[in-house]
């Protein structure tokens, strides 16, 4: 290979592998991992799984805490790890035992309380879109996992409208309020894979934002 070709930049990642990357996010946040997906992510760290390459400290120190947690687990996994790894889960997504929630409604009201006007707002977002939640009883439409899956949906297709739309959503809701949420898990979380990909999708989520105004002109507004 020449030196010319080796110093070749990479190939900016597609809407799709953008919109892949929030799917996989989404999918860590969405329920403790089975051994299946441990193992894989030991053989191919995190990094090498995400088109949209991150630079900034926090975003090293979430990979690097991911990687050094499934370093130090058993090979192969172990019943006592994955029952670590799902208390730590149960408590931050589940039980609220880490003083933090993972919906908008928590965070945007002045008494922390589930299913309010936020959650409202965000089902308004969706059905412009032709999109709902599964079931808003088991969980809300304002859940981190939900409005991370409508981005990406957002992304996918990949439309002017739909990109201004989810630059506009992305600052309405779901970056005027997860980044509170990611700060909590990564200062509170049990294990260090909750607390890295905490710092993961936070730097993440910005890297997209700034996609989507690179790609629209729609400069952040701050919520």
């Amino acid at each position: 290979m020449s030196s010319a070709a080796a110093a070749r930049p990479p190939v900016a990642p597609s809407l799709a592998d953008v919109a892949d990357d929030l799917t996989l996010l989404a999918r860590l946040h969405d329920a403790e991992p089975e051994a299946a997906v441990l193992e894989l992510l030991r053989r191919r760290p995190v990094a090498e799984c995400l088109a949209l390459l991150l630079s900034s400290p926090a975003a090293e120190d979430g990979l690097q805490m991911i990687d050094a947690f499934l370093a130090e687990m058993p090979e192969p996994v172990d019943a006592g790890s994955r029952d670590e790894l799902a208390a730590d889960f149960a408590a931050i997504y589940l039980t609220c035992a880490r003083r933090a929630s993972p919906t908008e409604s928590y965070w945007l009201t002045e008494d922390h309380l589930e299913r309010q006007e936020p959650m409202f707002a965000v089902r308004r977002w969706y059905a412009h879109h032709g999109l709902m939640a599964r079931d808003w009883r088991k969980r809300a439409d304002d859940h981190l996992v939900l409005e991370i899956e409508f981005v990406a949906a957002l992304l996918r297709d990949g439309r002017d409208v739909a990109l201004h739309d989810a630059a506009r959503f992305m600052d309405r809701h779901l970056l005027a309020w997860a980044p509170g949420f990611f700060e909590a898990v990564a200062t509170r979380a049990g294990t260090g894979f909750y607390a890295g990909l905490a710092l993961l999708s936070a730097a993440h989520l910005d890297a997209v934002r700034d996609l989507l105004q690179a790609l629209t002109g729609e400069a952040r507004v701050a919520p």
